[in-house]
Order: C-alpha cells, then structure tokens, then sequence
C-alpha cells in the first residue's frame, strides 16, 4: 500500500486544504473528482480516501466501497445536518464519517487515526 491520500472533494478551495494537511503528514496526494479519477486513483491503493458526501458528479458511496474492496482507508465528511448521510456512509465502509466541521478543526488528528500515522500536536496543522 503506497502513502497516497486521494482527495476526492470537488471544491478546490477546500480541496486545497485538505492536500495541504495530507501533505503536512507526509502523504503524495491525488485529486479524483470524476468515476474515472476514482477508479484510477483507487487502482494504485492508497492509504486513505477522504471523500465529500455531498461531491456532485461522484457516487460517495461507489468510492467507499470501492476503497474498501482495495483495504484503503475511508475518512468521508459531510453536513452535520445530515445524519443519515453520516450513517449511511459508515454503513458503507467508511471508517469514519464526520461533519465538515470537525474534518476542519481535526482533519491532521483524523488522518492519524485512521492511516496510524503520528501527529505532533493537535491544531497545528494546515487546517487547525
């Protein structure tokens, strides 16, 4: 498994974020933000997925559970309104589902969690 995190988030402002925290932890990244991109992406097995739920043009779902099929790690965000959205995607693999907000403030912490990797101090990465 490479030290890839594909970013599959269609806003690029916050698409920017999150490769700039990824990055932060040591992590190559790649934008998929198509099918297409996400099937390439998820043929190289990553480490991690973090995927928008709310990502017009891409079936979250589709890429979780493909992720899943390739042993990739799953951090999948979305509004805090939507509960059933969260469940659903846990539901469909992902190994956490969070509202957008807490990716904001904890998205290094999240990462860490996930993927085993060690974060130096909460807050202090790109997005905290």
């Amino acid at each position: 498994m490479s030290k890839l995190a594909v970013i599959a988030v269609p806003d690029l402002m916050f698409q920017l974020r999150i490769e700039a925290a990824a990055r932060a932890l040591g992590f190559d990244t790649e934008v998929a933000d198509t099918p297409v991109s996400a099937r390439d992406a998820l043929a190289r097995r990553p480490a991690i997925v973090i995927v928008d739920l709310h990502a017009i043009g891409l079936d979250a779902e589709t890429v979780i559970r493909g992720a899943k099929a390739v042993g990739t790690a799953v951090l999948a965000f979305g509004r805090h309104t939507e509960a059933t959205t969260l469940r659903a995607a846990r539901q469909a693999g992902a190994d956490l589902a969070v509202a957008r907000s807490q990716l904001v403030e904890e998205l290094p912490e999240l990462i860490g969690q996930i993927t085993g990797e060690n974060v130096e101090a909460p807050g202090d990465g790109p997005m905290g």
